[in-house]
């Protein structure tokens, strides 16, 4: 009876081990230690409890860290999804903000609410952000300013406007937030890419640009992961172009672009551009792989997937990219 105990208990481990074994071969892989999950946008396969919004807000697993890259819209949208998904952001590590546009930050005071410790990493955006900014101006007659009495100078004459920098405050004013100005490596293989969009800036018109409006750039963020397959690079929405943030990211990062995911900002543009644009990526910058989402547009969707074929990886709204 004991002999016979043992042989089936002896059965069920090697059926046990082959089964586990085809699982886990059915399974794709996790090679390169990376996942990738599209938490809100406006397209997406039909999933239970989600609700497609414009905007764009992505969960990375990295190496053991979780990272929260943009938060959508709609707070109230923003968390139902994360609910929907099982998503706890407690166990959030880092998040950033790709820019400042209401579409990428209205979720970040569900985060702040849940998580208000978590470290979080901004582009140098004073406008919408709340960065320190030097103060911008300079009166034509400075030296008046000595002949007026005290209470008419500002603060009092004992500090000068010039030079003087200042913090505003805004929903991060109580945060654990740093600006950046300059790329980072904010953890081991993530690394942080500033570009600055003109096209989408902020027009000033002061003295001496009062006859020729100047524009003061948009900063953004994106992000670079490290592989053994080359960088993952990760946008917000691409306002300062992706082929600006991929340039940059190949100077800075000296590895090559595997895959290119997130928004690319194409939703304006005609064929012929996204297709040019399309094939550098492929061809000049040797980007191996896409997944373009949020404001890439339709038609950016069609062409890439065209051009990249097998190397197009679909990446709406609760899909997760296995890396």
């Amino acid at each position: 009876m004991l002999k016979i105990k043992i042989y089936i208990l002896a059965v069920l481990t090697i059926l046990g081990f082959f089964s586990n074994g085809l699982v886990n071969a059915q399974e794709k892989p996790n090679v390169l230690g990376i996942t990738m999950k599209n938490v809100y946008d406006a397209f997406g396969k039909e999933g239970k409890g989600l609700k497609q919004d414009f905007g764009f807000s992505c969960i990375i697993n990295y190496k053991g860290k979780m990272i929260l890259f943009d938060s959508g819209t709609d707070a109230k949208i923003f968390q139902s999804n994360l609910k929907a998904m099982n998503i706890d952001l407690k166990k959030v590590d880092i998040a950033i903000v790709s820019h400042g546009h209401y579409d990428h930050i209205g979720g970040f005071d569900y985060l702040l609410e849940i998580n208000p410790k978590v470290k979080i990493y901004l582009p140098n955006d004073f406008f919408s952000l709340g960065a320190p900014i030097k103060f911008p101006f300079r009166e034509t007659e400075p030296e008046v300013a000595k002949t007026l009495p005290k209470e008419e100078q500002y603060f009092r004459g004992e500090r000068d406007l010039e030079g003087m920098i200042t913090v505003p405050t805004g929903r991060f004013w109580k945060s654990n937030v740093e600006y950046l100005t300059e790329a980072k490596e904010v953890l081991p293989g993530v690394t942080l890419i500033p570009t600055t969009s003109k096209l989408m800036g902020t027009f000033i018109k002061y003295p001496p640009f009062e006859d020729n409006p100047q524009l003061i750039g948009m900063p953004e963020l994106s992000a670079a992961f490290a592989t053994e397959k080359g960088e993952i690079l990760l946008s917000g929405c691409s306002h300062s172009t992706i082929e600006t943030i991929i340039q940059e990211t190949q100077k800075i990062c000296k590895d090559k672009i595997y895959l290119v995911a997130g928004g690319f900002h194409l939703i304006p543009y005609g064929r012929d551009y996204i297709t040019s644009l399309a094939k550098r990526m492929h061809d000049e910058y040797g980007v191996e792989s896409v997944a373009p989402a949020h404001c890439t547009g339709q038609l950016g969707f069609s062409i890439f997937k065209s051009i990249y074929g097998n190397e197009y990886k679909f990446f709406g709204l609760g899909e997760t990219l296995i890396l």
